[in-house]
């Protein structure tokens, strides 16, 4: 237990707990883009003093969203691809970013509807 605890606070000293708020930091905002760009899909309004129809900007945002995704998920997995165990975390990592992303997306569009 004690080899547990020196682990934990070498971790910490590392600053493992700014870098996981940054990156879920991260991912909600990603989520939030993601969630917005969809909403636009459902609108028929122009954007951009009207040059651009509200599908194409829709489009645009999640086609951002979902790259800037790919980064955060990557920068993650290849961070905890250097710690013990790394498999098993990259996976429980992987089905979070999943579970995270799609309920914040489902919580807008909830918000948006009401």
């Amino acid at each position: 237990m004690l080899k547990l605890w020196r682990k934990y606070l070498e971790l910490l000293d590392a600053e493992l707990s700014a870098k996981i708020f940054d990156n879920l930091k991260n991912l909600l905002v990603i989520a939030l883009l993601f969630a917005a760009g969809a909403e636009s899909l459902h609108g028929d309004h122009r954007i951009f003093l009207g040059l651009f129809v509200s599908n194409l900007t829709g489009w645009g945002v999640i086609a951002v969203s979902a790259l800037l995704l790919a980064l955060n998920m990557s920068d993650g997995l290849h961070r905890l691809a250097k710690l013990r165990y790394h498999t098993a975390l990259q996976v429980l990592l992987f089905l979070l970013y999943l579970i995270v992303a799609l309920r914040v997306v489902e919580i807008v569009w909830s918000y948006r509807a009401a």
